[in-house]
């Protein structure tokens, strides 16, 4: 009978593991914009993600897939200005939408900026090529949370 409750007990306890192997990962930001941001990875496929100094570092395996920062709207609107300054090409710009890339000092980088919050943008970059961020970009969610 001990043997039987030890089995369903290390069953359950497999399982439970199994189960947790592909669950979302959710953090809490709080940027200069006084915003709380909540952050959620899809993880599966060994994906993972942590906080450094304010910003989310998305990792595949132990690769660093994306860089994840967040900025106010006049930060953004900066950047965009800014870009116009170097050599860079625009994949896709909408209004409050826009992905270009750059040649970097270790490569082409491609970069993100949308809002995620009344007050705060993402501005994102990588080194993947356009299509291949597009798809790490659709495992990363972003909401207001609330206070």
């Amino acid at each position: 009978m001990n043997s039987m409750k030890l089995k369903a007990a290390a069953l359950a306890l497999c399982l439970g593991l199994l189960a947790g192997c592909g669950m979302d990962k959710s953090l809490t930001m709080t940027p200069e914009t006084g915003e709380k941001i909540e952050v959620t990875l899809d993880r599966g496929d060994d994906f993972s993600m942590e906080e450094t100094a304010g910003t989310v570092l998305v990792y595949q395996k132990k690769k660093v897939m994306l860089r994840c920062a967040f900025i106010s709207e006049e930060q953004e609107k900066a950047q965009r200005a800014s870009i116009i300054t170097m050599p860079f090409e625009i994949h896709k710009q909408e209004k409050d939408y826009i992905s270009y890339s750059m040649a970097g000092p270790e490569g082409m980088v491609n970069y993100y900026m949308y809002p995620v919050g009344k007050k705060t943008w993402l501005f994102a970059a990588t080194h993947l090529p356009p299509e291949a961020a597009e798809k790490v970009l659709s495992r990363i969610h972003f909401r207001e949370a609330k206070s």
